[in-house]
């Protein structure tokens, strides 16, 4: 089962790129994935992409470039694609497709202009 506790670990163990794509384990997601998903590598544009088909062509998540992928992390179930963002998960016995975006946290510097404009706002 994948909780947040596991997702949170997901980002936390991939927040890196591997220092080439070719280093992601491409054949487990087509081994698991590709089948119900109609997975393909599109190696003509401008930038290498993973193209999902079973995601609609006007997703963010139909074409990812390959440089963009930090893992692909296989599941019980799902086959996860970890983004530095988000995660894809792929199910690995239909077409059903869950994604997860990552909660931005604010930085330091959003913080302290979130105090400055509190300060502005009430004098």
């Amino acid at each position: 089962m994948i909780t947040k506790q596991v997702i949170q670990a997901i980002y936390k163990k991939y927040s890196k790129r591997p220092d080439s794509p070719d280093d992601l384990d491409m054949p487990l997601l087509f081994d698991y994935a590709a089948a119900h998903h109609n997975i393909t590598i599109d190696m003509d544009g401008p930038v290498d992409s993973l193209v999902i088909n079973s995601v609609e062509p006007s997703s963010p998540f139909h074409r990812i470039a390959l440089e963009r992928i930090n893992a692909i992390v296989p599941f019980e179930e799902w086959v996860a694609i970890v983004l530095p963002s988000s995660i894809i998960f792929l199910n690995r016995n239909s077409n059903r497709v869950s994604v997860h975006l990552r909660a931005h946290k604010p930085g330091i510097t959003d913080r302290l202009r979130s105090i400055f404009s509190r300060t502005d706002e009430e004098s």
